[in-house]
């Protein structure tokens, strides 16, 4: 009996030690490029309903504002298909302290790798080689 009882103590404070490792706050330096992909990463979002909970509170850190893409000196340009293309200055927009918790870490990580793995990537995404390092 006293042996069920340990066992039971060790899971609960393992899993309470795991529960307290994913939920640790981290603090990532962000531009404008990089915000603006890891929303769309997070806005893609697909699994479990407590991850989900916490990455909808780290999402609402992520978008940039006008006085932002003024800054940044955001040009809205139009293209021959009648679409539309922005364009915008990373080093004039700055940098964004943003607090996320180690599940959105954990996410945009294992979704860039997956892209990487399957040679998603194109010149247009150099942005990613700078998010992937800041998420480390």
């Amino acid at each position: 009996m006293n042996r069920i009882i340990l066992i039971t103590l060790i899971i609960f404070l393992i899993w309470k030690y795991w529960e307290i490792q994913n939920k640790k706050p981290m603090t990532i330096k962000l531009n404008i490029s990089e915000r603006l992909f890891s929303l769309t990463m997070l806005n893609a979002y697909k699994g479990s309903l407590d991850k989900l909970s916490v990455i909808l509170e780290d999402i609402k850190k992520f978008p940039i504002t006008e006085e932002e893409w003024k800054t940044a000196e955001k040009k809205e340009v139009k293209t021959s298909d009648g679409g539309m293309n922005w364009t915008w200055n990373d080093e004039k927009g700055g940098i964004k302290d943003i607090e996320v918790n180690k599940i959105t870490v954990d996410y945009l990580t294992e979704e860039i790798k997956k892209k990487d793995d399957a040679g998603e990537f194109t010149l247009a995404d150099r942005n990613v080689i700078t998010l992937k390092d800041k998420l480390k």
